[in-house]
């Protein structure tokens, strides 16, 4: 994975732990990935484990 800076590469690590342990949801997750990671949109820099692509608009549209 590659990282916009590595204070959100720490920032995007912890936001995995908190998904992981079911403190955050998915969309939450998806929009952390938006937010670090320098290529969101590539699969294989995904942390879920259906490899479902959502964009941001769509989880800003359902969660508004």
């Amino acid at each position: 994975m590659k990282y916009e800076s590595e204070i959100l590469k720490a920032m995007h690590q912890e936001a995995k732990e908190m998904y992981k342990i079911g403190a955050i949801t998915e969309a939450r997750m998806r929009e952390y990935d938006e937010m670090c990671l320098s290529n969101p949109k590539n699969k294989s820099s995904s942390v879920y484990a259906d490899g479902k692509s959502a964009s941001v608009e769509n989880i800003r549209h359902a969660t508004a």
